[in-house]
């Protein structure tokens, strides 16, 4: 059986979870994007902005990166772990850079642990 459709196909909605790289961030969403990143404050940008996709989008990976650096700080005992605490810190540094210029980014393998 074939399944009608009355709406043309240029018509039909998507909802895509990406914002529009046309349409660049208010300076609110930059501001709980930037803040995504500072350890505790990532649940801002998940529950007061969960409506906006450009904060959510960084609010979710800022959430993986504290995890991230709260179980480099209790395995702290050994030298590697404090070198992998320092990179966590400086690569939450460049994700509020970037969010702070409106860029839309990927966190290398934190962002595959979210798909």
């Amino acid at each position: 059986m074939e399944e009608k459709n009355d709406l043309p196909p240029e018509s039909k909605v998507v909802a895509t979870e990406e914002p529009s790289p046309e349409v660049p961030p208010a300076s609110e969403d930059k501001v709980a994007a930037i803040l995504a990143y500072v350890p505790f404050l990532c649940f801002y940008a998940l529950f007061a902005k969960k409506e906006d996709p450009y904060a959510y989008h960084h609010g979710k990976q800022g959430l993986v990166l504290f995890i991230a650096e709260l179980l480099a700080v209790a395995l702290r005992w050994d030298v590697l772990w404090n070198v992998v605490l320092i990179c966590l810190g400086a690569l939450a540094v460049w994700a509020m850079v970037a969010a702070m210029r409106g860029e839309m980014f990927r966190l290398p393998i934190i962002s595959d642990l979210l798909d």
